[in-house]
């Protein structure tokens, strides 16, 4: 075969390989507070946004005991299923090894952890209302946060009939000084953070600031979040009582070479065909041969060792020669 057909196949190849569409999983489910739930209650815009931030969200299944979680972050978001006290266990020692758990409800189980893990927090049973609301007194903001990072542009944090944190000394999100639970006037902080062996615990007393319908609302809120925890994020699926994955599939990414891109490919297939007609990757693979032959040949060629090798693979003596030959060696 001629050597412009070789360039042309070997340039026609790299482009194919570099625009041809690129097949990924896609899921979808219909519980709230679920990453794969792209409706109005789940989570799947906070997810996306964990994803641009780098922290890489790994939905979990199955029992939290049955995974070997290596680091990062535990997110669990309105549970409604017990917890055994293996997952318990495996919570505790996970938080234990320097990794942050992300508590985020409000009338679910979350109280569960909080108690099996020993902390001197819980949240209450019951709603939390303020004078400080947007539509209707259902949607109460927290306009105090202490915390620079997770204020950071952040005016106001909107929820939904929150919860609140109780039985806590401090928090970094606060509700404003009239808010009320269960006829007790005072500021309730609705997210508190605190250390937990080498790892850290952050309690959220309202899920619902997660989810798709008030993401616009509390994006900047939400965006510092992101920052604030580590990746990759392992977000609890398995213990939402209606989640189901309804809809299983793939979605196909149809990509375009920008031209600059184009550009640089052409440029490095002439470097490499430059280099072959030359017979420069002999030299460059000089130091790549003297290092086998200290290693295995002593005094022997790089041919003789490619022999010996091929016998005892049982290769084409012939084939492995030329290939040889062809980059270089031998000429």
């Amino acid at each position: 075969m001629r050597r412009t057909v070789k360039y042309a196949l070997l340039v026609t190849g790299i482009f194919i390989l570099f625009t041809m569409p690129l097949t990924v999983p896609h899921f979808e489910s219909s519980a709230p507070y679920s990453m794969f739930n792209d409706s109005w209650d789940g989570l799947s815009r906070f997810t996306k946004l964990l994803y641009d931030e780098g922290k890489t969200p790994v939905p979990l299944l199955g029992p939290i005991d049955s995974y070997d979680l290596s680091g990062g972050t535990l997110l669990i978001v309105g549970p409604n299923v017990d917890y055994s006290p293996d997952e318990i266990k495996a919570i505790k020692e996970f938080v234990r090894r320097g990794n942050t758990l992300v508590i985020a409800d409000d009338f679910g189980t979350g109280n569960e952890i909080l108690r099996g893990l020993g902390l001197p927090m819980r949240l209450s049973n019951y709603p939390l209302r303020d004078f400080f609301y947007r539509i209707d007194d259902r949607f109460v903001i927290a306009i105090k946060i202490t915390d620079p990072v997770l204020g950071r542009n952040v005016t106001e944090v909107v929820t939904s009939d929150p919860s609140a944190i109780i039985v806590t000394r401090k928090g970094e999100v606060y509700t404003s000084g009239t808010a009320m639970i269960n006829f007790h006037r005072r500021a309730y902080p609705l997210l508190a953070i605190t250390k937990y062996g080498d790892g850290r615990v952050i309690v959220l007393a309202d899920p619902d600031i997660l989810r798709n319908n008030l993401f616009k609302q509390n994006y900047n809120f939400l965006r510092n979040l992101a920052e604030y925890i580590p990746g990759p994020v392992y977000v609890d699926e398995a213990h939402h009582r209606n989640f189901n994955l309804y809809s299983q599939g793939t979605i196909t990414i149809r990509r375009v070479l920008p031209r600059e891109r184009a550009e640089e490919i052409l440029l490095i297939t002439g470097i490499i065909a430059v280099l072959y007609e030359f017979g420069l990757f002999g030299y460059m693979l000089r130091p790549f041969r003297w290092t086998l032959m200290r290693l295995f040949g002593g005094e022997k060629s790089l041919e003789d060792l490619a022999v010996e090798l091929a016998r005892e693979r049982g290769w084409d003596e012939r084939e492995v020669l030329e290939m040889l030959k062809g980059m270089g060696d031998g000429e």
